[in-house]
């Protein structure tokens, strides 16, 4: 007993004599605060946000609770433009926003061309192509017929990017459109 004693005592001492040592041990020292680099010429410094007050002009609508959301599958052959103006007409949509991806192997693009008046600058595409980006509004026109605007982009075999206003984009094997009905009508139409 008298040696469980002794042990006990002993390591107790050897406890406290190592807690003191790591108390006294030197505490690495706080790293001091990374000095803001200056931006370099070309770049955006981290988190930048554009200044608000910028865009008098803005008008806001509430266009209330989302209505309904559609998905709609193309197969090849299909053109997308006219797919969803079709698709526009026969569900009523009369204020709506879209999405697309998928492939495409012909369409037509256009470029407003502002400075000369001329209308839109057509921009052909006879190739495979992917779809990087398709997005639009489905509204309608005076006469109460749907009319689809959309822009986009696709990517070329070589990595390369075409796009801009799409007049028509033909379906090479599959594409998919997410159509979402707002459920107000669009400003300007009754």
């Amino acid at each position: 007993m008298a040696r469980l004693m002794f042990v006990l005592m002993i390591g107790a001492l050897a406890l406290g004599v190592q807690r003191d040592t790591i108390a006294q041990q030197p505490q690495p020292a706080a790293r001091p605060a990374a000095a803001q680099q200056p931006t370099p010429e070309g770049y955006m410094p981290r988190g930048w946000r554009p200044e608000a007050g910028k865009a008098p002009g803005m008008k806001v609508t509430d266009l209330g609770k989302g209505g309904r959301t559609f998905r709609i599958d193309m197969t090849k052959g299909d053109e997308i433009m006219s797919g969803l103006i079709e698709f526009a007409e026969k569900y009523h949509i009369k204020n709506g926003h879209f999405t697309a991806l998928g492939a495409i192997d012909k369409g037509i693009f256009g470029w407003t061309d502002v400075e000369r008046g001329l209308g839109q600058k057509k921009i052909e595409l006879n190739q495979e192509a992917e779809i990087v980006s398709l997005l639009g509004s489905i509204t309608t026109n005076a006469e109460g017929r749907a009319t689809v605007h959309g822009h986009g982009s696709v990517a070329l075999t070589d990595g390369s990017v075409r796009g801009g206003h799409w007049f028509e984009a033909h379906v090479s094997i599959i594409a998919q459109a997410f159509v979402t009905e707002e459920e107000g009508a669009a400003p300007g139409t009754k």
